[in-house]
């Protein structure tokens, strides 16, 4: 029995050495298994990682996007109110310098009254009225006297095409 014993423990060292090489090919290919393992959980951990980063950032944008056109339309508000104030003033600054304007010039037209008024009483005045009076002094004023013509802003006087006569007006 010896024998058979020491057969067997023989068979099992043989068997051992020829599986000795699987057994270590094995251990490493668990350990390279394992590695892989540690790997592919780091990457999926780095894969959550970003994708709890890229929801955050989705909402900082989401955000952003619903608050950018309140803030928008409050600045536009701003502007159009700030324009509107702006044109206000202009139009109340330019409205009070007309009303000085007219002002200063019904002053001076008020004050010329009484030397107007001296020269309408004398005797150039009243021979002026006359002269008004009588329709004269518009034809004079427009130069639409028989044969007269306007050349460089000057009226002149000419002899009419159909009588040859040079015609003027009747004095007072």
């Amino acid at each position: 029995m010896n024998k058979d014993v020491e057969e067997i423990f023989e068979n099992i060292r043989d068997v051992v050495a020829v599986h000795q090489d699987d057994v270590a090919a094995m251990g490493k290919h668990v350990a390279q298994m394992k590695s892989e393992l540690q790997t592919v959980g780091l990457s999926i951990r780095a894969l959550e990682e970003a994708s709890r980063k890229a929801e955050a950032a989705g909402q900082r944008i989401t955000q952003q996007l619903t608050e950018a056109p309140r803030i928008t339309r409050d600045r536009a508000k701003m502007w159009v109110g700030l324009a509107m104030l702006a044109a206000l003033l202009f139009f109340a600054a330019g409205g009070y310098a007309g009303w000085r304007y007219a002002q200063d010039g019904v002053t001076k037209e008020i004050a010329q009254l009484p030397e107007l008024a001296k020269w309408a009483a004398s005797k150039e005045g009243k021979a002026v009225y006359q002269f008004a009076t009588q329709g004269e002094l518009q034809r004079l004023m427009r130069c639409q006297g028989d044969g007269w013509q306007v050349k460089n802003g000057v009226c002149y006087p000419f002899p009419n095409s159909e009588t040859s006569k040079v015609h003027g007006w009747r004095m007072p």
